[in-house]
């Protein structure tokens, strides 16, 4: 694969020197690629873990209707505790790695799914939030008008506010502007 990619950034860079180029972690965007740390382009991380906060109900997701109702921190069958801590180790630090060699990373993609409890969602996104302004990292939520965005999402339990013909989830819209 790194010799494909490093003959696409040498196509790339022969049109346009200053192209600023991205290319996904593995893995669904979850890990570093540090083999094209060389190459001068950045790479892109996903904000999605656990999918079971992130996806809960999610059709699209094999076994998310299985989720139990999810907490946040999450615990799990296992006993085990997934929380900001967990996240800022397993999540953050792996990328870190990558960016002590120069490449610059943002988080591409994030979001929690409509069936996620409000008040878990927001709870989760604000541990997230913070992880990547502690990181320095920018970041893009999957969408601003839908299932995971701020307007017309489809969360039954969200006080919603009028914003010209919307439904605006304005205690989410706080919370994505703290960040």
């Amino acid at each position: 694969m790194g010799h494909v990619v490093k003959r696409l950034v040498e196509a790339i860079r022969a049109e346009d020197s200053q192209r600023l180029i991205i290319a996904d972690g593995i893995r669904w965007g979850r890990d570093p690629v540090f083999g094209l740390a060389e190459l001068g382009i950045a790479q892109s991380t996903r904000g999605y873990d656990p999918m079971q906060v992130s996806h809960y109900k999610a059709n699209w997701v094999q076994g998310a209707e299985n989720y139990p109702e999810p907490t946040w921190p999450l615990e799990r069958k296992d006993k085990a505790t997934i929380d900001k801590e967990f996240l800022r180790k397993d999540r953050i630090e792996p990328w870190k790695k990558l960016e002590q060699k120069g490449v610059g990373i943002h988080v591409g993609e994030w979001g929690s799914f409509n069936r996620t409890p409000h008040k878990v969602a927001l709870a989760w996104m604000r541990d997230q939030l913070d992880l990547w302004k502690e990181a320095g990292w920018g970041w893009s939520l999957w969408n601003l008008h839908g299932g995971f965005g701020i307007l017309d999402s489809g969360r039954s339990d969200v006080p919603y506010e009028d914003f010209h013909g919307y439904k605006l989830d304005r205690e989410m819209l706080k919370l994505l502007q703290s960040g």
